[in-house]
């Protein structure tokens, strides 16, 4: 799945002139959390957030009445607050290129720019989480199975042929090594028909750690 896919492509942005006054409403109005700047020509320039706006908005405590803030709001502009230095994402990248980068960088949305950094969209971490909510088949209703077993070439292959063999599908499969010669497989697969494929999977040796039902309503099914 690439950033592509999950991306908005309409994006608010903001130009490097524009006040900290405008920038605050179009935040307000919009729902939105950080905003793009670009030059005139749609290249980025740099991001502003809300904690940006936060901090250089006068407090409550402030002895400034409402005219006095918004003169002051109105003088600041976008190339005074901004981040210059900004992490961002090709749309061709994977998404756990985004995920990493978010992760890494403790940030909830990254730019996305085309080879010549002009701003086609912007990805968060709700899009992220949405994306990998997917992959791990959690918007449908499916079983868990994670079984430890040897680390060792071929594994992986038997216990999906266990699946095939009870005509189930896999929805998702996760591996992680828990040790030097270790390592736990998790499959997800609806098992609604097919519960007895558990007893088949011990018969074959796997011993199982972990048995879960996810249940999803058939109106948030996907």
């Amino acid at each position: 799945m690439q950033v592509k896919d999950l991306m908005t492509k309409v994006v608010k942005v903001v130009t490097t002139n524009q006040s900290l006054l405008e920038i605050r409403e179009l935040m307000l109005n919009n729902n939105l959390r950080r905003i793009p700047v670009v030059d005139g020509d749609g290249y980025l320039k740099g991001i502003v957030t809300d904690g940006d706006v936060s901090r250089a908005t006068p407090s409550d405590a402030s002895t400034l009445d409402r005219y006095e803030v918004n003169y002051i709001l109105g003088k600041l502009k976008a190339k005074d607050l901004m981040t210059k230095a900004v992490i961002t994402v090709k749309a061709e990248d994977g998404v756990e290129t985004a995920a990493y980068l978010m992760y890494k960088f403790k940030i909830g949305a990254l730019p996305v720019v085309d080879t010549a950094n002009k701003v086609v969209g912007i990805i968060s971490d709700t899009d992220v989480f949405k994306a990998f909510v997917d992959l791990l088949g959690y918007a449908k209703t499916s079983t868990k199975i994670t079984v430890d077993t040897q680390d060792k070439v071929g594994v992986l292959a038997d216990l999906a042929q266990i699946f095939k063999d009870r005509g189930v599908n896999i929805i998702s499969v996760l591996t992680r090594k828990i040790g030097p010669k270790r390592a736990a497989i998790t499959v997800r697969a609806d098992l609604t028909n097919a519960m007895d494929i558990i007893q088949t999977i011990r018969d074959a040796g796997f011993l199982i750690t972990d048995i879960s039902t996810l249940k999803v309503d058939d109106a948030h099914e996907e």
